[in-house]
């Protein structure tokens, strides 16, 4: 049970991770820049995510290492909400666990490994991980980067799962596993970490706005940041990040902060770069795992 637990809250991590981010630079005072989620039609963009956490469960510590890639292009524009087109290239996991290294990715060679979750759960992660890259999900955002919709990811996870060479009692088990873990909502949290930052306003130097939502799931939180423009320098706007992270579920608790920066496109709303540190806390089960993460993140427009 406490593997099980573990293993789940790393996944969590995973996704808690994306969210809350920064960078750099910038010298104005005086000038002021509109702020909101503005990819343009037809344009796509690029992120990468790289993550490591140490994760503490009584004296065992896990390190992770998270490392993945994500492209999306806006196939639509209503004046008010943007549907974006996301593709996974590449999702990568690396634990460090009692003495042993694991890794798991759609960049991980699986070659006739069992695809159990029970006996080679790395090997069935890998596979699942390789079969949801290059395929395409729609996310609705509105201008201050709300995310309103998922819709496909669920049927893109069953279509892989079901196509696995697995016998069909397994796969049912996987099936129910993985939904807890990989589900629209889930993908909709994950992604309203990255993209609700914005006031969907004109912002000069020393302005500051609060943000926040609350996550679903067995272990949801409420996620409450302030941000505040610390520089101005042509389009790229330098933002500072605090965050709360509070209890929201009846199942688990999480709690903690997180610290960061973020430089971002005001024309786009694009990250160009974020860091960030947490540190934070989970209770399930008279378990607590303590989560020590830094993080970053870089975007481009293609």
């Amino acid at each position: 049970m406490k593997s099980y637990f573990v293993f789940s809250t790393v996944i969590l991590a995973m996704f808690v991770a994306v969210g809350f981010q920064s960078c750099q630079s910038t010298k104005s005072a005086t000038s002021s820049k509109l702020l909101k989620f503005n990819f343009e039609k037809g344009k796509g963009y690029d992120y990468n995510m790289v993550y490591d956490i140490d994760t503490k469960v009584d004296d065992v510590v896990s390190k992770v290492s998270i490392d993945g890639d994500y492209t999306m292009t806006i196939v639509d524009d209503n004046g008010a909400v943007k549907s974006l087109s996301t593709v996974y290239k590449k999702l990568r996991m690396d634990v460090d666990a009692g003495g042993m290294h694991m890794e798991m990715g759609s960049d991980v060679p699986t070659g006739g490994q069992e695809m159990d979750f029970k006996t080679n759960p790395m090997g069935a992660m890998s596979k699942i991980f390789g079969g949801l890259m290059n395929k395409p999900f729609i996310i609705k955002v509105d201008e201050e980067g709300n995310v309103l919709e998922v819709n496909g990811f669920e049927k893109i996870l069953e279509g892989m799962i079901d196509s696995l060479p697995m016998e069909e009692n397994v796969k049912k088990q996987s099936k129910a596993s993985l939904k807890e873990q990989f589900n629209e909502q889930s993908i909709k949290d994950n992604f309203a970490q990255i993209f609700t930052i914005f006031p969907n306003k004109e912002v000069k130097v020393g302005d500051s706005w609060e943000k926040s939502y609350v996550t679903g799931g067995k272990m949801g939180a409420k996620f409450t940041t302030t941000y505040k423009v610390k520089e101005i320098e042509g389009d790229h706007v330098t933002l500072s990040t605090n965050s709360k992270i509070t209890p929201s579920g009846n199942q688990g608790e999480v709690e903690g902060e997180q610290t960061g920066k973020i430089l971002v496109d005001s024309k786009t709303g694009l990250m160009i770069n974020a860091t960030f540190d947490q540190d934070m806390k989970v209770k399930s089960e008279g378990t607590t795992v303590k989560i020590i993460g830094k993080g970053k993140i870089s975007g481009k427009a293609l």
